[in-house]
């Protein structure tokens, strides 16, 4: 792989690991325990991704300028994937039938 696609491939994993991560928190707070579960799931493997391609691939690289990007992209899809998480979870978690 192309060392310069590392940090967007961070970056994409960590955005889909907040963005579920916040809408399991919702799911969970509001008793869809099926919603939430899938979430986590699939949280995991997103942050199994971001672990191995940062940890992994980049850190223990000599390369302090790759190092710096994927830290930066990490960190700027770890925001963004918490704000559209929290944003999504709003729209589509609904409390079950009956409560």
């Amino acid at each position: 792989m192309t060392p310069w696609l590392l940090p967007l491939l961070s970056a994409a994993a960590m955005f889909v690991q907040d963005v579920l991560g916040a809408v399991m928190v919702q799911a969970e707070a509001r008793g869809r325990a099926h919603l939430a579960a899938g979430c986590d799931v699939l949280q995991d493997a997103a942050r199994m991704t971001a672990a191995v391609v940062t940890t992994g691939t980049v850190l223990l690289s000599h390369d302090l300028a790759l190092k710096a990007a994927v830290v930066a992209a990490t960190l700027a899809a770890d925001y963004g994937g918490t704000w559209t998480g929290v944003t999504l979870g709003k729209r589509i978690v609904r409390h079950e039938e009956g409560e």
